[in-house]
């Protein structure tokens, strides 16, 4: 017999108010409008359907697109509010999911508050990026199938394999919890009805990411990674034109099919000690102590005579995964993998401080220290002090946000020029000014797409080329630009270390040079 779930109306309401208090903050300090890199190429594939760098994030460029018909400002913000959308959708959720776990209500409110001012979270939720909506699919699946555990309703079940397939298409972070979702079904379902119920919902949701594939592969705008980057550097990247001329073998050139474990532990024990001492001094000691006390209390505590074992080696499991690939690995952007282990986190949080306000509120009435129905009381008040320590501790972030539109963070880091946010779409218009409408531009990753953005978009020149200038020319390069010079201007718009080997160079530009044959 199915039960009833038993998320209350205040407990929704709680939730959707830090939802939209979460959602206003990270309005707040969103960042206005084109940023560089990967943003940029979020920012401009959302808008013109076409095929992301590796893996793809299909199921995003879809999610993104719908983002920018939303009519307010201009389409790089719409894409950036895409991640302020999903990250306060994920404070919400924290809150419920603690709830679900037994929390008190006030750990519950301070678990999700804590998620929403920590910097390591709120620093993805301002940009257009896939960390966000990743922590969201996250918390996601996990409050699913809690709500599932407790009614055993299969369509909850459903729903988290439909999430979970179309993760693919968001981020990695997501398909490697896979293991934990597995291990929860193995202690948890015993009716062949859940399983198939949780497979259906996997198999269309992985079928929609295959079909979204499908659809940016042949939609190929002037903008796809295909032609930005691909079919200038097949040589480079191993491929010939014959590898790479049918769907699947773009798929798999997309999504390759080497695992992500062979990553793990891939960096120096020097760089993964560093990194542990950094990611421990992100965290006050008070609020890093709460996090243990709720990694461990969840082994040994009971909601309505359950043991939470499995809710307890789910979220361990999930955390390694994630958070141990951040911390082993040996390239460089790690500290993004942080912002989806943020919700495992402070859903830790909410447990510990939930812990330590039963075992007041146990010694009070073990005392009677009060009548009965004051004896929440103190550990309530106390919880309230918790959520106060984090709203102090983030007190000059909440300042700056509300009186200046940014934190401390983005000020130190420089995440945008503050002061000029429009400069990228200054310079990108310094280099299209001095260019054909029909000229081949060369550009290094970081600024390709921030030129992409003005030209296709903002301008309408969709007839300019951009292609991404690896730092070693190969072959299908040199082939494409011998194929073209005589056809069209060709430009590198920053100085290359082996064009000049093959070309002559007319600086036309600030790192801005025109290639011609040699004599």
């Amino acid at each position: 017999m199915e039960r009833k779930n038993t998320i209350s109306r205040k407990d929704l309401l709680l939730a959707t108010f830090l939802s939209l208090l979460s959602f206003a903050l990270y309005i707040r300090t969103l960042v206005p409008t084109l940023l560089t890199a990967d943003a940029a190429e979020f920012q401009t594939l959302s808008y013109t359907l076409g095929m992301t760098h590796p893996s793809g994030y299909t199921t995003y460029v879809f999610l993104g697109k719908l983002f920018t018909l939303i009519p307010i400002s201009n389409i790089a913000f719409r894409v950036n509010l895409m991640s302020a959308f999903f990250g306060a959708f994920a404070v919400g959720q924290v809150y419920l999911i603690i709830r679900k776990l037994g929390g008190w209500k006030v750990a519950a409110i301070a678990g999700a508050a804590g998620l929403m001012l920590n910097p390591l979270f709120w620093r993805r939720t301002i940009f257009a990026e896939t960390y966000a909506p990743a922590a969201s699919m996250i918390a996601s699946v996990f409050l699913l199938m809690l709500l599932w555990d407790e009614s055993k309703n299969a369509r909850y079940l459903f729903l988290a394999g439909l999430v979970g397939g179309l993760s693919v298409g968001i981020h990695s972070t997501v398909v490697m919890t896979a293991s934990a979702v597995l291990i929860y079904m193995i202690f948890k379902a015993r009716r062949k009805r859940d399983w198939i119920s949780a497979a259906v919902g996997a198999t269309l949701g992985l079928l929609l990411f295959f079909l979204a594939f499908l659809y940016l592969d042949q939609n190929n705008p002037p903008s796809s990674i295909y032609n930005t980057t691909y079919i200038t550097n097949l040589s480079t990247r191993g491929l010939t034109p014959e590898e790479f001329d049918e769907p699947l073998e773009r798929l798999f050139a997309i999504f390759p099919a080497e695992s992500f474990w062979v990553y793990y532990f891939s960096a120096t024990p020097e760089v993964i000690r560093s990194r542990l001492s950094e990611y421990i001094n992100f965290y006050p000691r008070w609020e890093f102590a709460l996090v243990l006390m709720g990694m461990v209390a969840l082994f040994f505590h009971k909601k309505d005579g359950k043991s939470l074992l499995p809710e307890a080696l789910y979220l361990l499991i999930a955390f390694t995964l994630v958070w141990g690939f951040a911390v082993t690995v040996a390239f460089g952007v790690y500290q993004e993998f942080y912002c989806p282990v943020a919700v495992l986190v402070h859903i830790w949080l909410g447990v510990g401080l939930s812990a330590i306000l039963s075992g007041v509120a146990s010694l009070l009435k073990g005392k009677q220290a009060q009548r009965l129905k004051n004896i929440n009381l103190m550990p309530s008040l106390l919880g309230v002090a918790f959520v106060a320590a984090l709203l102090f501790h983030a007190k000059a972030d909440i300042t700056l946000a509300i009186q200046e539109g940014y934190s401390t963070f983005i000020r130190d880091e420089k995440i945008y020029p503050i002061a000029k946010p429009d400069r990228y779409v200054r310079l990108s218009h310094q280099v299209l000014n001095k260019i054909e409408d029909d000229a081949i531009v060369f550009e290094i990753w970081d600024r390709l797409y921030t030129h992409v953005y003005t030209a296709h978009i903002l301008d309408g020149r969709t007839g300019i080329a951009f292609h991404e200038a690896f730092p070693t020319l190969g072959q299908s390069t040199l082939d494409y630009i011998e194929a073209n010079i005589d056809k069209r201007p060709i430009y590198f718009a920053t100085l290359h270390p082996e064009i000049s080997t093959y070309y002559d160079l007319n600086q036309v530009g600030d790192e801005l040079y025109r290639l011609s044959k040699k004599d």
